[in-house]
């Protein structure tokens, strides 16, 4: 399918937005209304909006085109191509995209009316900055706020901070070459590229507040992905050396050997155990304060998700009674 670029505004708004928001969709259709209209109710509005129809077998295009319709006086455009994968949707948009600053939103998620407003104040503030995250409010198949910490280079080497949402800089995107795919088994693309803008050196900036609505829905591509949290995370050790251990890379190296992996998943059960009880076994050593949730969350991660959002209940008001 050949690249269809079709524009809003062409003379309505000259000149250069301050941010693209870049919107993948496949199979989403349904939900891109309401992505694009809590973009459109921003009280920052300098802004473009570029969608990606990724290939996608629903009606995409058409929703996409009708939304561009509804908003003559926003810059919002459409681009088309063969399916390729939600990083090469991302990096498809950005590449188009004029802004100095991008927002990747996925077609499922919303974004609070202060979203922008507020982490374009913190990039502008803050040169050294690279990306500015924000808490979550988790809504669908689970209801709660999710409060992400302050940045920390030595959580981030094994912990996801943030979601795809995140504000950062086209340059710092254009340093780290994009996006970059996993295959054959996708997933962690976005927590791949935080760790490669701060392999380059750039700092994150935490607002805490919960500015971004992420949708939670059985059978996610994220769901999906937890499944093989530890054949992703050994291949984000290996792609970022310079970041990890020596043992913490012979980890990894031997968790996607081919005795121990075959297609870019753990061959039994048993070779499981023992990749997860050796990873443990590294968190204990480098970092102790995430020795619990190392331990808990590949057994909570298959749970349906509204028991998980259940336990979470339960954790937080264990915590309020002591």
């Amino acid at each position: 399918m050949p690249h269809l670029h079709t524009q809003s505004d062409q003379a309505a708004a000259p000149g250069t937005p301050r941010v693209s928001v870049v919107i993948p969709c496949y199979n989403q259709a349904r939900f891109l209304p309401e992505a694009v209209a809590s973009v459109v109710a921003q009280t920052f509005t300098d802004w473009e909006i570029i969608i990606v129809d990724d290939g996608s077998p629903d009606d995409t295009a058409t929703v996409a085109q009708r939304l561009i319709a509804a908003h003559p006086d926003r810059r919002i455009r459409l681009i088309r191509q063969e399916n390729r994968g939600l990083a090469e949707a991302r990096n498809a948009g950005i590449r188009a995209a004029r802004a100095p600053y991008i927002l990747p939103l996925d077609a499922d998620d919303l974004i609070e009316p202060e979203m922008l407003a507020q982490t374009v104040a913190a990039l502008d503030a803050r040169p050294g900055v690279g990306f500015v995250y924000t808490d979550v409010r988790r809504f669908g198949a689970e209801n709660n706020v999710l409060r992400t910490l302050p940045y920390s280079l030595e959580r981030l080497r094994f912990e996801n901070l943030m979601m795809p949402a995140t504000l950062f800089r086209r340059e710092a995107w254009e340093q780290v070459g994009g996006f970059q795919a996993f295959s054959p088994i996708q997933g962690y693309e976005d927590r791949e590229f935080w760790v490669s803008l701060a392999d380059a050196g750039w700092q994150g900036w935490h607002i805490s507040q919960p500015l971004l609505r992420y949708r939670r829905t059985e059978g996610s591509m994220l769901s999906q992905a937890r499944r093989h949290d530890l054949e992703l995370r050994a291949k984000i050790f290996l792609r970022h050396p310079r970041l990890y251990e020596p043992d913490v890379l012979a980890w990894a190296q031997r968790v996607l050997s081919p005795e121990w992996s075959v297609n870019g998943a753990l061959r039994s059960p048993w070779r499981w155990l023992l990749a997860y009880l050796g990873y443990v076994a590294l968190i204990r050593r480098y970092h102790p304060a995430l020795l619990l949730p190392t331990i808990v969350h590949p057994f909570f991660w298959r749970l349906p998700i509204r028991w998980q959002g259940r336990l979470r209940a339960l954790a937080r008001l264990a915590r309020l009674q002591r």
